[in-house]
C-alpha cells in the first residue's frame, strides 16, 4: 500500500469501513436467518443422547388401530389404557390430543340412534353410566395432563366450545405483553377437564420455513395464562405448584419451575435441543392393552400418549428430521426441561459477538494492507474455524452463540480492502509500466549513444594489428577493457623519428562517460605535445599537465607513464606521473619491477618538474605497463590481485608470443574476479625488443 498515493490509500480504507458498516446492518436486519441454518446443522451433526430418557411415549400406531379399531377409541378403552400406564409407575401422563366431544358410545347417544327401540329399553339404556364419566373417574385417580389448543377467534375448531376451566398452574411474576395470545381455546369435555390434574397448550408454532424449533412454555389462551404442554407435564411429575416468570412488563427472559430455569424468547417459547430419545423410548398402545409391557416399565417417568397411525397423526419437520410426529417433539421438549438441556441464548452473547466482530474489523482495517494474501487467507480460515468451532462447542453445552457477527465485519472489511488494493494496485502498475517503458526507451537511447561513444573511443586507440606495424624493431601489443561501456584508460604508441618510439599508458580518475571524455582530451594533448620537435620528454609532460589543469572544474586527474625507446640501442627514457611502475620480463623469464621516482598524477600539482629517468631495454626483454585495473582487481572474498599476481603470471609465460602473454595476464585477472563486476578499467601494454641477430 506504500506505493499508493494518499488519495488511493484513503479510498481503500474508506471502502473497508463502509463495507463493515453495510455488513453489520445486513446481519442485524437478517436476525436469526443467518444463524438458524447453522444451528440446524449443529442439531443434525451433534451426537444423540446416551442418557436414559425421562420421558416415555405410548404410540397409538397402525398395529394398535388394527387391533382395537378405528380412531377415536371409546372412552372405556382410553380408561383401560390410562390404568395400564398409571399402574406401571408413571409420574405424569399426558394426552397429546383432545377429547372435545362426547364418547360416541355414550348411552344416551346410542339410544337416540335407534328410535325403533321400545321406550322401556331405550330408557334403561339411557340410565347406564356414561363412558366419559368412567374415563373421568380414571383420570381423577391418575396424574393426568390434558391438552388444550389455542385458536384464533372464529376458528372452525372452536365452534360450539364452551369457555375452558382456568389452568391449574399458579403463575408468579409479571406476564409481559409480548407473550403469544390466542383469543379462544379448544378444550376437552368439562367432565374430563375437571378431573385432570393439569392442562397445557399443545400448540406447536412453526417457523417461516415450516420447521418446528420451539415449543411455548407459557401463553395466553382465552384470556388466561396457560403453561405449555411439556412444562405442565414436568410440573405435575415433580410436584410443583408455581411457575415463576422472570422479566418485566415488556420482556420475558425465563420461566422458572422449581430447580429448572428455562430461557425463553419474548413470545414465551423455548428453543429445543433435539437430542433424540435413547433406548426403547416408545411403546405401542396395543402392547399395554394386552399386558405385554413389564409392570414397572414407566416407573418415575413422564408418559406421553400420541397418534402416529397414518391419517390420524400430527406430522412435523424438525432440524434433525424431515418428518416426525408431534408427540415426539413434545416428548423431546419435556425431556429437555426435566434434564435441564434446553437451548438458550445468553444475555451477554450479542455484546460479546459484536465486540469481537468489531475488533476483527479493526484488525483487518489496520493489517490487511500490510500483510500478504497468503497470510490473510490463512488468518481468515483460522478465525472461521475458531468462531464456528467455538459456536459448536457452546451448542453442545446448550448455549447459542452466533459466529456471523464475529466473522462478517472483519471479512467484509478485508475482502473489500483487498479488492480495492487490487484495483488501485492495477492503476499503479499501469503507471509504473508506462514509466518503465519510458525508462526503457530512454535507456535504449542512452545505450545506443554509449555504444556509439564506445566505438568512437575504440577508434581513437590503435588496434592490435596497427600497433604491430608501428615499428619493425619492436613488437608492440595492448589490451584495454573498460569497466563500463566507456572508460578512462588510454594507451598510445608512435614513432617520433626514424629511431625513437614513444609510448604511453594512462588512467583517468573515475569511470564511465566523464572519464572517457577526459581520457580523449588527455590522449589528444599527449600525442600533440610529445610530437613537437625539439621538446624534451620532461617538458612535454609538464606541458600536458598545464593544459589539462586549465579549466578543470571537475577536478579530475590522470596518471600517466610516458616512455621513449631508441629502437637501435635500447635506451629507454621514462617519465612517470603517479602511475604504476612497469614490469620488465627478462629473456630468461625472470620478472622485475622497474622502480621509478616519478611525480604526482597530472592535474594534482601545478608546474611540477617531472623527472626523466633513463634505463635500457635489452634485446629479448619485454616491458609491461598496466593500469590499476590489474593490481586492484578483487575476488568475491575481497582480496586484491596485486602486483605479485601479475609477476607470477608473466614469469610463467615469457616463452609465449607477446599477444599471448598479455591475453594470459588479462585472463588471469578475470578468472581471479570469479564473475564479480570489474572494479576499474583494465589496460595492459607490452613492448618486446627483438633479440640481436
Amino acid at each position: 500500500m506504500d506505493e499508493l498515493d494518499p488519495r488511493a490509500r484513503l479510498k481503500v480504507r474508506l471502502g473497508g469501513m463502509i463495507a463493515a458498516v453495510v455488513v453489520v446492518l445486513a446481519v442485524f436486519a437478517a436476525g436469526g436467518a443467518i444463524r438458524t441454518p447453522l444451528f440446524d446443522l449443529f442439531q443434525r451433526i451433534a451426537p444423540q443422547s446416551t442418557a436414559a430418557p425421562k420421558v416415555q411415549v405410548v404410540l397409538i400406531d397402525a398395529p394398535s388401530l388394527a387391533a382395537v379399531g378405528g380412531w377415536p377409541w371409546s372412552r372405556y378403552t382410553m380408561a383401560r389404557l390410562t390404568e395400564a400406564i398409571a399402574g406401571r409407575g408413571a409420574k405424569a401422563i399426558g394426552y397429546d390430543f383432545l377429547f372435545p366431544e362426547a364418547d360416541r358410545l355414550t348411552p344416551s347417544l346410542f339410544a337416540g340412534l335407534y328410535p325403533e327401540l321400545p321406550p322401556a329399553t331405550a330408557e334403561e339404556i339411557r340410565r347406564l353410566p356414561s363412558m366419559d364419566a368412567v374415563f373421568a373417574r380414571v383420570i381423577g385417580r391418575a396424574p393426568i395432563v390434558l391438552a388444550r389448543a389455542g385458536v384464533e377467534k372464529g376458528s372452525n375448531d372452536a365452534l360450539g366450545a364452551a369457555a375452558p376451566l382456568p389452568p391449574d398452574a399458579q403463575f408468579t411474576g409479571v406476564a409481559p405483553k409480548s407473550l403469544r395470545a390466542f383469543p379462544e381455546a379448544v378444550a376437552n369435555l368439562p367432565i374430563l377437564d375437571g378431573a385432570a390434574l393439569g392442562h397445557g397448550l399443545v400448540n406447536g408454532p412453526k417457523d417461516r420455513d415450516g420447521v418446528s424449533r420451539r415449543v411455548p412454555l407459557v401463553a395466553r389462551a382465552a384470556g388466561a395464562l396457560t403453561p405449555g404442554f411439556a412444562l405442565e407435564l414436568v410440573r405435575i411429575a415433580e410436584g410443583e405448584d408455581k411457575v415463576e416468570l422472570e422479566g418485566d412488563a415488556n420482556h420475558l427472559k425465563a420461566v422458572r419451575l422449581g430447580k429448572h430455569r428455562l430461557p425463553v424468547d419474548p413470545l414465551g417459547q423455548m428453543a429445543l435441543r433435539f437430542r433424540g430419545l435413547a433406548g426403547a423410548a416408545t411403546t405401542s398402545a396395543v402392547d399395554l392393552l394386552r399386558s405385554g409391557v413389564p409392570a414397572h416399565a414407566f416407573k418415575g417417568k413422564i408418559v406421553l400418549v400420541g397418534l402416529t397411525a397414518a391419517g390420524a397423526s400430527d406430522v412435523v419437520t424438525t432440524p434433525r428430521e424431515t418428518e416426525t410426529f408431534g408427540v415426539l417433539v413434545q416428548a423431546e421438549a419435556a425431556n429437555d426441561i426435566a434434564s435441564g438441556v434446553a437451548l438458550r441464548r445468553p444475555d451477554w452473547a450479542g455484546p460479546v459477538e459484536w465486540g469481537l466482530g468489531l475488533l476483527a474489523a479493526a484488525a483487518a482495517f489496520l493489517f490487511t494492507p500490510r500483510l500478504g494474501l497468503t497470510v490473510i487467507v490463512s488468518t481468515a480460515l483460522g478465525l472461521t474455524a475458531g468462531a464456528v468451532g467455538g459456536s459448536y462447542a457452546a451448542f453442545l453445552t446448550g448455549a447459542l452463540l452466533d459466529p456471523a457477527p464475529v466473522l462478517a465485519p472483519g471479512f467484509a472489511t478485508a475482502a473489500t480492502m483487498i479488492a480495492l488494493l487490487f484495483v488501485e494496485g492495477g492503476r499503479v502498475q499501469a503507471r509504473l509500466r508506462a514509466a518503465l517503458d519510458d525508462e526503457r526507451l530512454s535507456a535504449a537511447k542512452i545505450a545506443g549513444e554509449l555504444s556509439a561513444a564506445s566505438e568512437i573511443q575504440s577508434g581513437m586507440l590503435l588496434a592490435r594489428d596497427a600497433l604491430r606495424r608501428v615499428s619493425g624493431a619492436v613488437e608492440i601489443d595492448a589490451v584495454l577493457q573498460p569497466a563500463k561501456s566507456v572508460g578512462g584508460d588510454l594507451y598510445d604508441a608512435f614513432m617520433l623519428d626514424g629511431t625513437r618510439l614513444c609510448f604511453l599508458v594512462g588512467d583517468v580518475t573515475g569511470k564511465g562517460v566523464p572519464a572517457a571524455l577526459f581520457m580523449a582530451l588527455s590522449k589528444a594533448l599527449s600525442r600533440s605535445l610529445l610530437m613537437r620537435p625539439r621538446v624534451g620528454l620532461g617538458a612535454a609532460v609538464e606541458g600536458i599537465n598545464a593544459e589539462l589543469s586549465r579549466d578543470n572544474g571537475q577536478m579530475m586527474a590522470v596518471s600517466l607513464l610516458v616512455g621513449v625507446l631508441d629502437v637501435t640501442d635500447g635506451r629507454l627514457d621514462l617519465c612517470c606521473a603517479g602511475h604504476e611502475n612497469p614490469l620488465i620480463v627478462a629473456a630468461d623469464g625472470t620478472v622485475r619491477e622497474l622502480r621509478l621516482d616519478g611525480g604526482p598524477a597530472l592535474c594534482v600539482v601545478d608546474a611540477f618538474a617531472f623527472p626523466v629517468e633513463r634505463h635500457r631495454l635489452e634485446p629479448g626483454e619485454t616491458l609491461i605497463a598496466y593500469t590499476d585495473g590489474v593490481t586492484e582487481a578483487q575476488n568475491p572474498a575481497g582480496e586484491l590481485f596485486e602486483r605479485d599476481g601479475a609477476i607470477a603470471v608473466l614469469a610463467a609465460g615469457q616463452a609465449r608470443p607477446l599477444s599471448d602473454l598479455i591475453d594470459g595476464l588479462v585472463a588471469a585477472v578475470r578468472s581471479f574476479e570469479a564473475g564479480e563486476d570489474a572494479s576499474d578499467d583494465l589496460t595492459v601494454l607490452g613492448l618486446r625488443r627483438s633479440r640481436a641477430p
